[in-house]
């Protein structure tokens, strides 16, 4: 069988995915379902689509519009993911060998762009909140580790932090811009799993509005966008925003998908059209689901104050399945193959579901429906 003989199977099957992309197959962004075949507007660079490495047209307008969606000094869009959007923010905030402070549960491409800029990397490592989840970076240690660098010769240009984490941990950054603001640094936030936030009540505020300098958002992950959009933010002005051009230019293709830029920009039309009222009715089926999941007696959903609510993290630990200890790997195999969901991760600890505002109360319900029927069948460890 070939690649696009599977693809052609799952679009006929009824699995849901709890995992991004966030537009759960389609629904929400009118781009994605237009009565059109998208090879028909699959173009590059043509007369009249503009240039996305030196806009001057269309993608300028629609990027200046996100801009003042947002309240930025300037957004620039990445068909590379929120890859590229780190590795360009690294890139312009840190001169090549100079030293970057980042949080040791960092996205791969930070490191990529220390190996790549050939910087002196200083790690702050989060305190666990549980087993396999790290917790919030501590502003006082972001002061800490900044003031040791200068002692030892090697003063950081820039601190990077991820907030929220995959499991939806979230640091407060307003306290650690202040700490990294007081010593001249710059703070790049890698808030890709975070582009919900600010979107309702419900939900964290955006690093953005919090005095972060350099802000990621994988629209992809948490609204309705096709995979690999993701928006760099230049908020405050610090980093000049044509050396976070230059630096797109480098590390992004320089073909980039209309189709991809076209999801990206419906995706923010409908977030500026519609705001709150589109997550309302989320929001509400999310917090019936979670107070449906707190019937579970076997496993568990990780709640916490510094965690926000759209990432379901299903705790394993306790429970045991066929006379064994339940993994995260285990429990989503069972989700798979028995109630055709599919989670987004697993560890030996916990399966985790990723939610979005193109989600379904039918998809919910069949998460509810398959989580108290397994736990049903579960039994206590400590008994094996």
């Amino acid at each position: 069988m070939y690649l696009e003989d599977c693809l052609t199977a799952y679009h006929l099957t009824d699995d849901y995915g709890f995992h991004m992309p966030g537009h759960k197959r389609g629904t929400l962004n009118p781009f994605l379902s237009g009565n059109f075949s998208l090879a028909g507007v699959d173009i590059t660079e043509i007369p009249g689509f503009d240039d996305l490495h030196e806009p001057t047209g269309i993608l300028k307008e629609e990027m200046d519009r996100a801009a003042a969606f947002y309240g930025t000094a300037a957004t620039i869009f990445s068909v590379n993911g929120s890859t590229a959007s780190n590795l360009a923010a690294v890139s312009a905030a840190v001169p090549d060998g100079g030293c970057l402070i980042a949080a040791g549960n960092c996205h791969r491409s930070i490191p990529h762009a220390a190996e790549i800029r050939h910087l002196k990397m200083i790690t702050l490592t989060p305190p666990m909140l549980r087993p396999g989840i790290p917790g919030p970076i501590v502003p006082s240690s972001v002061g800490e580790t900044l003031d040791r660098a200068r002692r030892e010769g090697s003063p950081a240009s820039a601190v990077v932090i991820t907030s929220p984490t995959y499991e939806g941990v979230f640091s407060d950054i307003r306290a650690i811009a202040g700490e990294v603001h007081r010593r001249e640094a710059v703070l790049i936030v890698d808030e890709a799993h975070g582009a919900h936030f600010s979107r309702h009540p419900a939900f964290p505020e955006s690093a953005i509005g919090q005095g972060a300098d350099l802000v990621i958002h994988s629209v992809h992950k948490t609204l309705p966008s096709l995979t690999q959009t993701s928006l760099l933010h230049n908020v405050t002005g610090r980093v000049p925003t044509e050396r976070l051009m230059h630096y797109m230019d480098i590390y992004e293709s320089s073909s980039p998908s209309y189709i991809l830029l076209a999801s990206i920009t419906a995706c923010l039309h409908l977030m500026m059209a519609e705001g709150e009222s589109l997550f309302d009715p989320y929001v509400g089926a999310l917090r019936a689901l979670r107070a449906r999941l707190g019937r579970l007696r076997h496993l568990h959903l990780f709640e916490s104050p510094q965690a926000e609510p759209s990432k379901l993290v299903i705790e394993t630990g306790g429970a045991a399945i066929n006379g064994r200890p339940l993994t995260g790997a285990v429990l989503a195999e069972e989700l798979r193959s028995r109630y055709h969901l599919i989670m987004e991760k697993t560890t030996a600890d916990y399966a985790l579901a990723m939610t979005s505002a193109a989600d379904t109360e039918e998809g919910f319900r069949r998460l509810g429906d398959a989580l108290l029927a397994i736990d049903g069948t579960l039994t206590d460890s400590s008994a094996l």
